[in-house]
């Protein structure tokens, strides 16, 4: 009989094999909502001496409560690679190291699936495309390579549909210092704004 699946006291699903990428930013918005992400980003450092005894009961709890919240947010059979401390950061680093994409295989796949991104104008605005994009970027980079600039912009732009035709050569008209990804959003997004309607030249150097 199979078991149920674990329930999970956050909106976004257990840490896995497989989804270390959005699983970091999404614990990384839940430790910062409950007070707990300086833990994670600075040196530990105790409670200071001059503090109030409320203020280092908070500070415990706050400590307490950055290592309980990651504890439940993986999935059990993960959980005896942290269960020998109690300390966030040190738990975080800990999953980094095991969980982390940083095969060369893992590489192959993420590099393959940026230069695969297309808009899809009837699910997506072309604000959310341009942040899969640049999400799609960082992992990259988390995997251990930079994806040159010029690289992105041409992406943004290289698969957009036909509608689009007369504001892409005109962005590839751009001079080379202007031709980068903040720009050429800029211009997608003022180009759909404005409901295709407007000559793309009017966009360009707005």
């Amino acid at each position: 009989m199979n078991m149920p699946a674990e329930s999970s006291p956050f909106a976004f699903p257990k840490l896995d094999d497989s989804n270390y990428t959005s699983w970091k930013e999404d614990m990384k918005i839940v430790l910062m909502d409950r007070g707990c992400w300086s833990f994670i980003i600075e040196e530990n450092k105790p409670c200071p001496e001059q503090a109030t005894e409320k203020e280092k009961f908070e500070y415990d709890w706050r400590k307490q409560r950055c290592y309980t919240t990651i504890y439940q947010g993986i999935e059990r059979k993960f959980l005896p690679l942290i269960r020998h401390t109690t300390d966030g950061k040190e738990a975080w680093n800990i999953l980094k190291t095991n969980f982390e994409p940083t095969s060369k295989a893992r590489l192959a796949v993420l590099i393959d699936e940026f230069f695969e991104l297309k808009f899809n104008p009837e699910e997506e605005t072309i604000g959310i495309f341009c942040k899969r994009v640049e999400e799609k970027k960082t992992q990259v980079k988390e995997a251990g390579f930079e994806i040159p600039e010029l690289l992105i912009p041409l992406q943004l732009i290289r698969r957009l549909a036909a509608e689009y035709d007369h504001l892409v050569q005109t962005l590839y008209r751009l001079k080379d210092e202007e031709f980068n990804h903040r720009e050429v959003e800029k211009q997608l997004g003022a180009y759909k704004e404005a409901g295709q309607s407007t000559e793309a030249e009017d966009f360009i150097g707005t």
